[in-house]
């Protein structure tokens, strides 16, 4: 009977913590705050021929990911993310996939071109510039870090670190 109730208990527990709503706390050191109207930022393409804003994305929902070649939580998501990308989200005009790579810790544009080429990447790497300029707007403090900003330039889903399938707008 007792392992019987701490089997109950033990997938109650395991139970509570998967289905869990809670956000996590880290969110709270972040600039923006769910809800809250983003402001307008401005981001190249890792060659720098395109620049992309905010402000001429209205009426798009915008994925905002920052990563990195070198972290095992990145590398992993972006496999996952680029074939998920491929399938169901390259065609579509109602969502934009900003993916920021930039000079954190070890990184620079040859490494991520290089990163891009062997993982044959087909999402369109964006830059950040050696001011690391967008990464302070959003006051970053763990990457990956991804934002789901709505139509209307409000942040919408935000997740710091555990991956972006588990937010809302991947759970449909």
């Amino acid at each position: 009977m007792k392992r019987l109730f701490k089997l109950l208990v033990l997938i109650f527990v395991i139970f509570s913590f998967v289905y869990s709503e809670e956000r996590d706390p880290r969110e709270q050191k972040l600039t923006y705050l769910l809800g809250e109207k983003v402001d307008n930022f401005e981001v190249k393409t890792l060659d720098g021929d395109k620049t992309i804003t905010l402000e001429k994305l209205k009426g798009k929902k915008v994925f905002l990911n920052f990563t990195t070649t070198w972290c095992p939580d990145c590398i992993e998501e972006k496999l996952v993310f680029n074939k998920e990308y491929e399938e169901r989200y390259k065609d579509r005009d109602d969502i934009v996939f900003i993916i920021v790579f930039g000079p954190y810790r070890s990184d620079n544009k040859e490494k991520v071109k290089e990163y891009m080429k062997k993982n044959s990447f087909s999402f369109q790497p964006y830059y950040d510039g050696q001011e690391m300029e967008l990464y302070k707007q959003f006051g970053i403090i763990n990457i990956p870090t991804t934002f789901l900003i709505n139509e209307e330039g409000v942040l919408e889903d935000v997740n710091v670190e555990s991956g972006y399938k588990s937010m809302n707008f991947f759970k449909k």
